[in-house]
């Protein structure tokens, strides 16, 4: 006898995706492997999926809906501020990081020609400057494409009812936002070299 798939909605209305996902599934009656094996993932994935470590893709999240007779809005309720905020946070974070790191190797070099060639400092600040402005653009572009995806494509199913295409970087993007990143980088070492030479050293710049 095939199994009857319950849809009643839970009687909190307004939970996590995480709990969501529990929910439905122990409704069903279904083992994360019986589960995993009727959607095509690893047992894995479901208990990442449950615990909150990654976040199922639009294509999951339809056969999931499709599998337990409900509607994406029933299984995602209320999660979407939370998907947004999460990856902001995210991506405002390794900003962050990756700022210091480089503020902070620059203003080393700085310190570290009290005591070491200032050739030698100078083309650390120059190296730190260029690697920090290439790690921020790296970082700012691969969040902005890549971890806001599933939101994207959540949005745009609610919005159209339909999955919109994937939009992937071009390995051409990346080679010319890694390029820039290394031009402003260098740029902005030159200058802090310059200003350095003139108004530390008192170097004539004619």
């Amino acid at each position: 006898m095939q199994t009857q798939i319950a849809n009643h909605k839970p009687e909190v209305s307004v939970m996590q995706v995480t709990s969501q996902l529990i929910h439905y599934r122990k409704l069903n009656h279904f083992t994360q492997n019986t589960l995993a094996k009727r959607i095509h993932v690893s047992r894995q994935t479901i208990s990442n999926w449950e615990t909150g470590h990654t976040y199922p893709d639009i294509q999951s999240l339809l056969l999931l809906c499709d599998l337990y007779q409900i509607s994406l809005d029933d299984l995602i309720h209320d999660d979407m501020l939370t998907i947004k905020a999460r990856s902001s946070l995210k991506h405002t974070r390794r900003q962050i990081l990756a700022g210091i790191i480089c503020i902070l190797t620059a203003y080393g070099s700085l310190i570290a020609m009290k005591w070491f060639p200032f050739l030698l400092c100078v083309m650390l600040l120059s190296v730190a400057t260029t690697l920090g402005c290439v790690v921020l653009i790296s970082l700012f572009s691969r969040t902005r494409y890549l971890e806001t995806n599933t939101y994207r494509e959540i949005l745009g199913y609610l919005r159209t009812g339909s999955v919109p295409p994937t939009h992937h970087m071009t390995r051409l993007r990346k080679n010319l936002l890694l390029i820039g990143g290394a031009i402003l980088g260098i740029i902005i070492g030159l200058a802090l070299t310059s200003v350095i030479a003139v108004y530390w050293l008192h170097w004539s710049m004619f």
